[in-house]
């Protein structure tokens, strides 16, 4: 296997350790340079045929593992793709999917950052990127990058909803539903999504009515977790508890969906209620709820600092 082939496979199960941001590109660059391969690594899946194949057989043959879900296969292929040619920035974008898809935030980063320095041009890679940054807390680095794929295209949906929850992670709930405003004016927006980011960004407002009609607007287009979560809890803050259990239940667990109405009623201050539905979490619970627990002991610790 040549230099390229190690250097990506160093990269890719390289968990990059962050302290509450993303690294640059040529941070992450110099640290996938030096990372050293583990042996395991730079073995072949069971059944790969050793026999050297040029750069499209081997994404064909990616293409192939992919498509029949035999990820590690996918990769190793890719990888040995890019062995044969310069860095691929659509095969650095494959390999950066399935580690997303995996759960692999750490290893989607790295490849997505290397996709993006191979073609930093390409909006797609960058969006996906941008994407990652916001997942994990780099909404600096999020926001310079939606801002460079806006400069050359003002109308892209996908970098216009990336800014709104940029300036929603900001808590700058205005300009946040402002963009949000402009992608769904965009072409062929992901309707669903942008209206569930408006409605939370129109909840932190607390304009609970519109709120609530972007979120069940939302629903009807595709429900999504996050859509039942916001609308939960603006039913809690609307008084309607068992409308917020009903719709906390479409995504979670009887035990969850009372904490999570606990952590609602906790985050407006209303100890008193937040420490029945905690209590309600953890009855209902047939195993030891630690998270319910937590919150318990920190809503009574609440209660006897406040007065009265």
């Amino acid at each position: 296997m040549g230099n390229k082939a190690l250097t990506i496979l160093a990269a890719i199960p390289l968990v990059i350790h962050l302290s509450g941001c993303a690294s640059s590109p040529a941070q992450t660059d110099v640290r996938t340079r030096q990372a050293v391969t583990r042996p395991e690594a730079r073995k072949s899946p069971a059944g790969v045929e050793q026999k050297p194949k040029g750069f499209a057989e081997n994404v064909a043959l990616g293409d192939a593992a992919w498509q029949a879900r035999d990820l590690d296969r996918a990769i190793y292929y890719y990888v040995q793709a890019m062995d044969k040619s310069s860095l691929d920035a659509s095969t650095l974008a494959k390999i950066g999917t399935i580690e997303d898809g995996r759960g692999n935030a750490a290893r989607a980063e790295t490849a997505f950052q290397m996709a993006h320095e191979a073609d930093p041009k390409e909006p797609r890679i960058a969006e996906r990127l941008a994407r990652l940054y916001l997942q994990r807390g780099n909404v600096d680095g999020a926001a310079r990058i939606y801002t460079q794929v806006l400069a050359s295209d003002s109308h892209r949906t996908r970098a216009l909803d990336g800014m709104g929850e940029v300036y929603l992670a900001r808590s700058d709930y205005i300009q946040s539903v402002i963009y949000f405003n402009r992608a769904l004016a965009a072409w062929n927006p992901d309707r669903s999504a942008v209206l569930t980011h408006r409605g939370y960004a129109k909840l932190r407002q607390h304009d609970l009515t519109g709120a609530e009609a972007d979120l069940r607007a939302a629903l009807v287009v595709s429900p999504r977790d996050d859509t039942w979560r916001y609308l939960g809890e603006l039913q809690v803050l609307q008084g309607d508890t068992g409308a917020a259990l009903q719709s906390l239940l479409n995504v979670m667990d009887t035990p969850q969906a009372f904490n999570q109405m606990g952590v609602v009623f906790m985050n407006r201050k209303n100890y008193r209620d937040a420490r029945e539905y905690f209590d309600k979490a953890i009855k209902s619970s047939a195993v030891w709820y630690e998270e319910a627990q937590k919150n318990l002991v920190q809503t009574d610790e609440y209660l006897r600092k406040t007065p009265g």
